[in-house]
């Protein structure tokens, strides 16, 4: 029996949804319910369940269209579906199950029959996707498979691996509780920036730490890289006390037991597109970026580089180049988001406690919701608090 798993259940028939909760909590499972579409495709990026059962005849959005709806986002894409459906229903639908639906029940469903289908799934899915278990992120086996998918394509594909500087002095002086919530708010920069400035089918990955990947297209590539420079600068920072924000640096020994002076936490974005040179394979990719990579971490400060080599014709390898780093400066317009953040805001109002705002953080940096819904939702502010920090 596996524990402590979390099942969204999408079923509007009164029977079923009474029933199947009844049956399944006393397994282990926290069961999340609704009865329509539009609520299921919401708390599946919201809860990020664990495995989600939906009735193929839901209101609104039907089972069929909200596990198309989930398969296509990265952040919801590996969560295994069971469709509950009529058998009269099966031959009919039988191209929509084999496509992208994990498994199927026939209703009623057998309780069972059903638990074994769901200890499967899970299962399954474990081995193949490996989800990392602090971000919920797909791990290396899911990026390894996704990315030798987009090679074999040959179409317009841009790598950026991104890397955080001085991750070490930090996590060694503050504690790895405190590291893993770097690493959460990073992941969260990140997944933002592609969401809003890449494209609908471009990829999130997290291959494990501080490192993460994204796959999208070469014309995204700088905006994107962009935005998660000046986010990081702007929001990371607040990581570290108010004395080690200001003196920009945290005293600590190397590997050596030498004293050095760390800068503050800094983020490094290789790239490599297949604009100039095509890739060949999944190593060559991974060689190119940590060459990139390396020179990066030379230079202080946050910054990408896209990868400028040529092939010389009938020449395997690549020409030298001259590196040129990127860095990203605040815009010094009208900001669109508060400086400080609205979580130190309303932590120096004492309007919230510290332990109470990272607990915030923490469902903020999971679900994706604006960090002001979440206060709400979790009820450690009202609507009006916000209203004196948030403009109209």
């Amino acid at each position: 029996m596996i524990k402590n798993k979390k099942l969204l259940l999408a079923e509007a028939e009164v029977t079923i949804a009474e029933i199947l909760p009844k049956f399944l909590k006393p397994l282990g499972y926290e069961i999340i319910t609704c009865a329509d579409g539009n609520t299921a495709l919401e708390l599946a990026h919201l809860k990020r369940p664990d495995l989600i059962i939906t009735d193929a005849t839901l209101p609104e959005i039907d089972g069929f269209k909200l596990c198309r709806l989930l398969k296509s986002d990265f952040l919801t894409s590996y969560i295994p579906i069971i469709i509950l459906i009529e058998k009269r229903q099966i031959r009919k639908q039988i191209l929509e199950i084999e496509q992208g639906i994990d498994d199927y029940v026939v209703k009623p469903p057998d309780p069972i029959d059903l638990e074994v289908r769901i200890e499967m799934a899970i299962r399954r899915t474990e081995h193949q996707v490996h989800a990392n278990s602090l971000t919920k992120l797909p791990g290396n086996r899911a990026i390894e498979r996704f990315l030798r998918n987009k090679i074999a394509e040959a179409k317009p594909l841009s790598f950026l691996y991104f890397d955080t500087d001085n991750f070490k002095p930090y996590n060694d002086r503050y504690g790895y509780l405190k590291g893993d919530e770097v690493i959460m708010q990073t992941a969260r920069i990140i997944i933002s920036a592609v969401k809003k400035f890449g494209n609908s089918d471009d990829f999130v990955g997290h291959i494990g730490g501080d490192d993460f990947l994204t796959l999208t297209s070469p014309d995204k590539e700088e905006l994107i890289s962009e935005n998660v420079i000046l986010e990081f600068d702007r929001l990371i920072p607040y990581q570290y006390t108010e004395a080690d924000r200001r003196l920009k640096y945290l005293t600590v020994k190397d590997r050596s037991g030498k004293t050095i002076k760390a800068p503050l936490m800094s983020i490094s974005i290789a790239i490599v597109n297949n604009k100039n040179h095509p890739i060949i394979n999944l190593v060559e990719l991974i060689e190119v970026a940590f060459e990139i990579k390396k020179y990066l971490k030379s230079i202080s400060g946050s910054k990408f580089l896209v990868n400028r080599r040529k092939t010389n014709a009938g020449i395997k390898e690549r020409t030298n180049v001259v590196y040129n780093a990127h860095f990203v400066k605040a815009p010094k317009e009208k900001k669109i988001l508060p400086n400080p953040p609205l979580g130190q805001i309303l932590l120096k109002q004492s309007i919230i406690s510290e332990d109470k705002l990272q607990e915030a953080l923490k469902e903020h940096w999971l679900t994706g919701e604006l960090l002001g819904q979440t206060l709400i939702r979790m009820q450690l502010v009202s609507h009006q608090d916000l209203k004196k920090f948030i403009p109209a």
